[in-house]
């Protein structure tokens, strides 16, 4: 685990007027002894749900392949299951909609795995070294090619999140690096309230759920708590407002993303490294269709190993633009936490906490 020192963070401005696949060379040259001669290398991407547009493109995985070819490693192109019924809710989904996407091992230069399985359920249990902030969370299932993979690449694109505000290499490991049921435990925090007085007895929401969780009685919906994965789908899909969030749900479910982490990380401890990508920074994430119209023009790439000093330089780095669009207004250290409603500082805050790194960096062109 990282300690309170000062962190490296690599950064190449897209403002230069350089050609980035030479300056990912130059960045993954700072982390790439996180690979050894040998070594399984898991690269860790969201290949973008079908329907949308604003994830990475297949030529940024694939100079990232080459470079850990090079490096003399073994890349594997990875991903996991959604909890939610779109076009990656099943491995053989996923691949699908990967390929769709211009994700296939001819583009990357490497297979293209979905690390928890076909059905999500694929994992290795590890135990949360430590908890903090009252989390629940004391052990998650690692998506099961990621936890026999040697060493972790995760390629992170920053963008802004609904629950938590941003999403950056925090919520890319917590979320994508594990199996469904660790992925609704994390979620638990967000279980929909009911209000049954507004229900109509339509049953969209009963033919929506992936889970059968829903049913109807004497023409209400009524749901199985027991079976419930948490994934929002009816809270999303209803049309009368039945569902809505509990108190506190953004906030909670942040501490729960930094100590997801820990655990897929505590699996690597030094043989993991974070790339993200401040472009197409849009209000929500990857797995929306759309995810909205640009808030900040594009910024650049940043490395470092400290998870928790690459998230943090990446909001400042927001901060430091200006918004564009119906976003111009808006002032604020933490833009993509005003315009969702949160303060997306504190799964950085806990991230610390816990030991993961420092909010304390050094931001090197």
């Amino acid at each position: 685990m990282k300690t309170s020192e000062k962190s490296e963070v690599f950064f190449f401005p897209y403002d230069r007027g350089r050609a980035f696949l030479r300056g990912l060379r130059t960045l993954f040259s700072k982390v790439a002894d996180v690979v050894s001669a040998g070594d399984s290398v898991a690269v860790k991407v969201h290949m973008g749900e079908y329907g949308g547009s604003a994830y990475l493109r297949p030529p940024i995985v694939r100079r990232v392949c080459d470079l850990i070819k090079e490096a003399g490693g073994k890349p594997f192109v990875t991903d996991t299951t959604t909890l939610y019924p779109m076009g990656r809710f099943t491995a053989s989904q996923y691949l699908s909609t990967a390929a769709y996407n211009g994700f296939t091992k001819e583009s990357v230069g490497a297979p293209v795995v979905i690390a928890d399985g076909e059905q999500g359920c694929d994992g290795e249990w590890v135990d949360i070294p430590r908890r903090v902030s009252d989390c629940s969370l004391d052990k998650i299932k690692i998506a099961k090619k990621i936890f026999n993979a040697d060493s972790l690449i995760v390629l992170s694109h920053v963008k802004g999140h609904a629950l938590s505000g941003f999403g950056g290499s925090i919520k890319n490991v917590a979320m994508g690096c594990v199996i469904k049921k660790s992925k609704a435990a994390q979620h638990r925090v967000n279980r929909a309230l009911i209000d049954i007085s507004k229900c109509t007895g339509c049953g969209q929401c009963i033919e929506a759920c992936p889970f059968k969780t829903l049913s109807l009685l004497e023409e209400k919906m009524v749901r199985d708590d027991e079976k419930c994965m948490d994934c929002s789908h009816c809270l999303y899909l209803c049309p009368e407002g039945v569902f809505s969030l509990p108190p506190q749900a953004q906030e909670r479910f942040q501490v729960s993303l930094p100590h997801a982490a820990a655990g897929v990380l505590s699996r690597f401890y030094s043989k993991v490294a974070f790339i993200n990508f401040v472009q197409d920074v849009t209000r929500l994430c990857d797995c929306a269709t759309p995810s909205g119209s640009p808030v900040v023009p594009d910024i650049g790439i940043l490395a470092s190993t400290d998870v928790v000093a690459i998230d943090k330089a990446s909001l400042d780095l927001i901060a430091q633009s200006k918004p564009l669009g119906k976003f111009a207004n808006i002032s604020s250290p933490d833009i993509l936490g005003k315009i969702n409603g949160t303060d997306s500082l504190i799964q950085i805050r806990t991230a610390q906490e816990l030991g993961l790194g420092s909010m304390v960096y050094e931001l090197k062109e």
